[in-house]
This record gives structure tokens, sequence and C-alpha cells, in this order.
């Protein structure tokens, strides 16, 4: 089963529940299943081909594994890199993996320094979420197309 069909069936059976907390943050399960949808879109606009790597350099948290998820529903290869690492070190790992995106937090926006349009940085989750939440990755590394996504039960 792929990342979104489990989240997707997750949704559909559990709805409103909380998925996720974190401090005083708390995400359902289609609250999740609709932000890792929409950014594994905006990972495969950035990039339509399937099995490229994504470098994620951020402390762990509920944006990160959000993250995660998004990279492997869009069919791309999660590439975890220390946001406590030294900088020489994360760039020759960067050099070597040659990933198509980086996603970054705070700190993991200072430690690596290259192209900021490489960058998807954490903060941006939110926007990339409001602006692709109506379309679905797909599955052939196409260019991803609107669809309407069913609505979700509230379990």
């Amino acid at each position: 089963m792929l990342t979104l069909d489990f989240l997707k069936n997750l949704a559909e059976r559990h709805g409103n529940e909380i998925a996720l907390e974190d401090d005083d943050v708390q995400v359902s399960y289609a609250e999740l299943a609709t932000a890792v949808n929409a950014l594994a879109v905006a990972l495969q606009m950035k990039d339509p081909a399937l099995g490229s790597r994504v470098a994620l350099c951020a402390a762990n948290s509920l944006e990160y594994l959000v993250g995660v998820l998004a990279v492997q529903a869009a069919g791309k290869v999660p590439l975890p890199l220390s946001h406590r690492g030294d900088a020489d070190a994360l760039h020759a790992l960067l050099l070597d993996a040659q990933p198509t995106a980086l996603i970054v937090d705070d700190a993991g926006a200072a430690l690596i320094q290259c192209d900021e349009d490489l960058k998807i940085h954490i903060s941006q989750f939110a926007g990339l979420v409001h602006t692709y939440r109506d379309h679905t990755p797909d599955r052939e590394g196409n260019y991803p197309a609107p669809v309407i996504q069913p609505e979700q039960s509230a379990g």
C-alpha cells in the first residue's frame, strides 16, 4: 500500500480524530492526509521525476514528519540530514547525493548554503497546503493535475 493510500484510508476511517500531537498542536488524520498530499504535489511540481532524492535538514517536529511522508508520497527518496551536523560534511553529502529539493527549518537553512530555489522551508508548508490542497500527486511522474478530493468523514 502506498503512503497516500494508507493516509487516505486512515482519514476516511478516523477523520477528525487526533493523529499527531506536539505540545499545543493537534493534527487530525484528515488534516495529515491533506497536508501530505499537498506537499507531495509541491515536490512533484518542483521535480516531477520519480525516485529523485529530497534532503531533509530540520529538527524533529510534526512538520518534519509531514515532510518525510510527503517525500514518500511524491515517489521520491528521503535523505535525512542532521540539523546539528557539520556544514562541510553536509555539503559533501549533498554534492554526492544530488537532491532535487531540500526541506529545511531555520537551523537547516542556515547550515546548508545552496541555491535558495532548492529549499522548501517548513514555514512555507501552510501556504503550499493552501495552494495544492485540491491537487493529487501523479503516480507516473507526470505533472500533477487538479482533482476533486472526496470529503473526509467526521469519524
